[in-house]
């Protein structure tokens, strides 16, 4: 027996990931799914428009940090291995072996250039969080990573577990304009350019210097555009995006919304300084956008050539790249054709499914 768990996911790419996988799954049949059992948060179940039934055994348990929800009672079953989307986890989960999703970069990748810019309160606990995560992501006997740079890195930091790369991938929802959900647009007018970031406002996401960001395309440089994001109401006015009237926000946004948020934007601005692998580049690429990113590796090591890239860490570096960018028409539409080619031939939702069953069944009895 199988179980696959993502009780413990609530938000952010995580949920996306989770949502994609399950509805594979389902896809797949149920000669497939004959003995597996799943366990999944309601913010995952509430995404999935299938039916569910073909599984053995199917719960919404929600899971917080190293607190059992009063579910872990049905826990009943002894699994031969458990497949946790993404870990951590604090508890057991009744199996004799663990595959756990590794998509922590703070760990993979501690001497990075988001600490400088924390208080210390949030280095101190930054720090004692992710010592104990890591203590516990050298415990599994197989750990799953979206990059070959993130298995590089934790090998370098002498990790022994088995640990299998299976590339992350744009949903199949974004081949499939009939399951697009709309997302209402709150911009009042069509006139500007539109760039548009996906995702929560985590201290690595970057997001504040696009305050500065603005200023300088305005003043420097006389351009004018809009900024559309995925953030809570809460979220833009931690960041001071409310104070902007030219920053709007649609609020989370579920799987299948995705397409139709790429829709309203002309280019993804994406100033993450920490990942080991976002899908968001390559949904944008999907969706015809031009990519405007950070210039790490985990960024341009998936968009390649096709990406335009600038320094994440200097506002001025940022507006300059936009701003030439926008005003270079045959560079965009040469960086959109590369970017078709990079996705068309990307490995898809339905193989990484495949992939993450073909480990898991290296475990069977």
């Amino acid at each position: 027996m199988k179980l696959i768990f993502a009780g413990n996911l609530h938000y952010g790419g995580a949920v996306q990931v989770a949502v994609s996988f399950i509805s594979e799954l389902v896809s797949l049949g149920p000669s497939e799914l004959k003995d597996i059992d799943v366990i999944v948060s309601s913010a995952i179940h509430n995404q999935l428009d299938i039916d569910l039934s073909m599984f053995n055994n199917y719960s919404v348990i929600d899971f917080f940090g190293a607190k059992f929800f009063s579910g872990k009672n049905n826990l009943e079953f002894f699994y031969d291995v458990c497949f946790v989307v993404f870990g951590p986890i604090y508890y057991s989960l009744n199996a004799r072996n663990y595959v756990v999703g590794f998509a922590q970069p703070w760990i993979a990748y501690s001497d990075n250039d988001v600490y400088p810019k924390l208080s210390l309160h949030e280095k101190i606990k930054n720090k004692m969080r992710f010592f104990i995560q890591d203590k516990l992501f050298r415990r599994y006997q197989h750990l799953v990573v979206e990059h070959k740079h993130v298995k590089d890195a934790l090998l370098a930091k002498g990790y022994h577990n088995n640990i299998t790369v299976v590339s992350n991938s744009y949903a199949s929802v974004f081949d499939y304009p009939d399951m697009w959900k709309k997302v209402n647009s709150p911009i009042n007018t069509s006139q500007r350019l539109a760039l548009g970031f996906i995702g929560c406002a985590y201290p690595h996401k970057n997001l504040a210097i696009l305050n500065q960001v603005d200023s300088i395309l305005t003043e420097k440089y006389g351009v004018e555009v809009d900024f559309l994001f995925t953030l809570t109401k809460e979220e833009m006015q931690h960041l001071n995006f409310d104070k902007k009237n030219n920053f709007y926000t649609v609020g989370r946004v579920s799987l299948a919304q995705c397409p139709s948020f790429y829709q309203l934007v002309d280019a993804l601005i994406f100033p993450s300084q920490l990942e080991c692998f976002s899908a968001t580049p390559l949904e944008a690429m999907k969706m015809r956008k031009t990519v405007f990113a950070s210039n790490y590796p985990f960024i341009s090591e998936v968009c390649m050539d096709a990406g335009i890239y600038f320094d994440a860490n200097d506002a001025f570096d940022i507006a300059r790249v936009i701003h030439e960018g926008l005003n270079d028409s045959d560079t965009l539409k040469h960086k959109i054709e590369l970017g078709s080619d990079i996705v068309n031939n990307a490995p898809t939702a339905r193989q990484r499914a495949l992939s993450y069953l073909e480990v898991l069944s290296s475990y069977n009895k």
